[in-house]
């Protein structure tokens, strides 16, 4: 528990964006499940955020979730069994008044959200949100040491960054994938051939997985690409929703952190091309990708 650290600084290899398409970060830890934590515990959790967070909300707990070295079958399709002996607890929600910052809790969870509300917010930046978290999973910690209800032991970390690509800059319609990302290309004589099968694609979904190792090259997590064509709700505008989550586990606590974000600033910089860099504003003078 201890002190928290002070204010992470940012690497000056990743790749920089000041204006990148990013409307969320969530940073979270799992552990083993905290047998004292009870909906009311819970309430009197929310009794240490009140004052920042005064919105709660009930939510479904999560799943358990660990990647695994090798995988085994179960794990690969999603499959989720578990023996209850009492009903769960659920998972909730301290949400802030703006409603752009949120903490989930459940008896194996601790997740720390931040998410864009409206156009001319800025995206606060990783290190700000890490510093937040620890700050936060601190007075959590604090809490349940107080009450003697364990500590957690962290089995799992989650790096997570939504990304809304909208269409207008740099693209237009779902067929200019290729304008957006660096991971697919139609061939430029398609057009101009007779048959044009199977032609340009209407819209591309891609659902790709990475194995993360450590500075051995042992595997210590995984980095989840997904990229979804969708609607922006507002007004019906073409958007590339791309989804990276870098899931994984490094020492005892939440080191892996840092190791899934760099994996996934240098992923994003890899999958998309360089027009929409400019778009966004790359300002890192290397060109790191």
């Amino acid at each position: 528990m201890g002190s928290h650290p002070p204010m992470t600084s940012r690497p000056d290899d990743l790749p920089n964006f000041a204006n990148p398409p990013v409307v969320e970060t969530v940073l979270s830890v799992q552990f083993e499940s905290l047998r004292g934590i009870s909906t009311a515990q819970l309430g009197l959790l929310w009794d240490e955020f009140s004052d920042n967070f005064p919105r709660t909300e009930d939510q479904a707990a999560l799943p358990p979730f660990v990647e695994e070295f090798p995988e085994s079958p179960r794990a690969r399709v999603g499959l989720q069994l578990q023996a209850l002996d009492k009903p769960p607890v659920p998972r909730m929600w301290f949400v802030n008044e703006r409603g752009n910052e949120m903490i989930q809790v459940q008896a194996d969870r601790f997740i720390r959200n931040w998410r864009k509300e409206g156009q001319g917010e800025e995206y606060p930046r990783y290190e700000r949100v890490k510093d937040a978290f620890q700050r936060d999973f601190d007075v959590f910690q604090r809490f349940l040491s107080d009450r003697n209800l364990g500590l957690p032991k962290i089995n799992q970390c989650e790096v997570s960054y939504v990304n809304h690509i909208i269409a207008g800059e740099g693209w237009q319609t779902f067929a200019d994938f290729d304008k957006v990302f660096s991971v697919w290309v139609t061939p430029s004589d398609w057009a101009a051939r007779a048959d044009r099968i199977p032609g340009r694609a209407e819209d591309v979904r891609i659902q790709s997985r990475f194995v993360i190792p450590d500075d051995k090259g042992r595997p210590v997590g995984r980095l989840h690409v997904d990229i979804q064509p969708a609607l922006r709700t507002t007004d019906n505008k073409p958007m590339y929703l791309l989804h990276l989550t870098a899931r994984g586990q490094v020492g005892s606590g939440a080191e892996f952190f840092d190791l899934g974000r760099r994996w996934i600033v240098k992923s994003f910089a890899s999958l998309t091309n360089a027009e929409m860099h400019r778009i966004w504003q790359r300002t890192d003078i290397r060109g790191n990708s």
